[in-house]
């Protein structure tokens, strides 16, 4: 296993303006994961709608994922209500609306892209003070999950019709990339003057992600929640596939590759085997030629668990992407804790890590919980146990 791949959000920061205590004390506390390998850090700021959105004013403001269970415009007070009854009252403990736990807000402070440099920055140095060469992402969802999203619910809702479940509510706000955008004459940093009607969502999201990048200093991006692939999680969900939809997907993978040249594309995938990906869901077989590396899911809340194996091989099986394996510790954006809450899932994700090590060049996982709290050391020191024991 030669990389691991740490997912942080801003909430680990006590102090968005003085990031660097907490970035010392994640690198600390994951010293071990880290030693010896090479070192992706994924900064999950948003729903990415940030990134979407930068037009190269550095003292704009934007809202951040700093919510437990953000819906969108759910109402807290009916959403906690339900909770109260079902969980704290009633004893379930069901997918949702347990999983998602009560909708809170988690931080009130307030962040820019000049505060966002600052903690890109940090890390930087933090990690180059330490010899540590880190490869460091910004995190791109397609959908409106975490904290609200300008884009794609209020500049651009044309291209993001569908929904997706949300801490156990659908919300509307997941982009296509195969719609034609409505003509819209704010300065974007990949379109400074604006852009005409029609311009493809995907022929966007690819040169303002590589743009936004390239203003930060970033190595890339990784493309959450299966990016470009309407219909989440499970093949059911998918929309009819068509040679429309399969060449506007080809061809917003293809533009990502040709505007990031040489910096990374990481990938999270449906859940589901490739060859799904394509029958179910329209993916063409060339764009995973687009990708550096693809995140094998296995979130215990959506996976199904006999998929997990024959996803892992198919995605080995395409020797291309790098394959990193998805365990699951806590979630930045919910409440549970999967070690607690579905030990079955959790046991049965080292079990594949131990026995199918030779299929996996790398594991990813989030950092940090719906707190800001780092995994605790009890479930963090036994799967390195599983990792050091498949000789990896």
């Amino acid at each position: 296993m030669s990389e691991v791949c740490l997912w942080l959000t801003p909430k680990i920061f006590d102090d968005l303006r003085d990031p660097r205590p907490a970035i010392e004390a994640f690198l600390d506390h994951y010293g071990e994961w880290i030693d010896g390998r090479a070192v992706t850090i994924v900064f999950a700021t948003s729903n990415g709608d940030h990134l979407l959105c930068w037009g190269g004013d550095r003292t704009a403001g934007f809202d951040w994922a700093r919510y437990n269970c953000f819906a969108a415009d759910v109402a807290p007070r009916a959403h906690n209500l339900d909770w109260l009854r079902r969980v704290r009252d009633g004893g379930e403990r069901s997918f949702n609306p347990y999983s998602a736990g009560p909708m809170m807000i988690l931080s009130e402070q307030q962040i820019d892209y000049d505060v966002l440099a600052g903690c890109y920055a940090a890390v930087r140095d933090v990690a180059r003070a330490r010899g540590i060469e880190l490869t460091l992402l910004e995190y791109l969802e397609p959908g409106p999950e975490f904290c609200r999203s300008d884009f794609k619910t209020h500049r651009h809702p044309e291209v993001a019709v569908a929904g997706a479940d949300s801490g156990g509510h659908i919300v509307p706000g997941i982009l296509d990339v195969t719609l034609p955008l409505a003509a819209d004459e704010r300065a974007y940093a990949a379109y400074p003057r604006g852009f005409a009607s029609g311009l493809p969502a995907g022929d966007f999201v690819a040169a303002q992600a590589a743009a936004y990048v390239n203003d930060f200093g970033l190595d890339g991006v990784l493309l959450g929640n299966q990016f470009g692939l309407l219909g989440f999680w499970d093949p059911a969900h998918a929309p009819p596939v068509t040679p429309e939809r399969t060449a506007g997907i080809g061809r917003f993978f293809a533009a990502m590759r040709a505007a990031f040249g040489p910096r990374q594309i990481y990938w999270m995938d449906t859940y589901w085997r490739a060859d799904l990906e394509r029958s179910a869901w329209g993916m063409p077989p060339q764009a995973y030629a687009a990708m550096d590396a693809i995140l094998v899911s296995a979130f215990a809340v959506l996976v199904e668990r006999t998929e997990i194996v024959p996803n892992l091989r198919s995605k080995a099986a395409l020797r291309g992407p790098r394959v990193l394996f998805g365990l699951d510790f806590a979630d930045p954006w919910y409440w549970y804790r999967t070690w607690l809450d579905d030990r079955r899932t959790y046991l049965y994700q080292r079990k594949v890590l131990a026995e199918h090590a030779d299929l996996i060049d790398g594991v990813s996982f989030f950092g940090n919980d719906t707190f800001g709290h780092l995994v605790p050391d009890g479930p963090l020191t036994e799967t390195l146990d599983t990792v050091r024991k498949a000789g990896r």
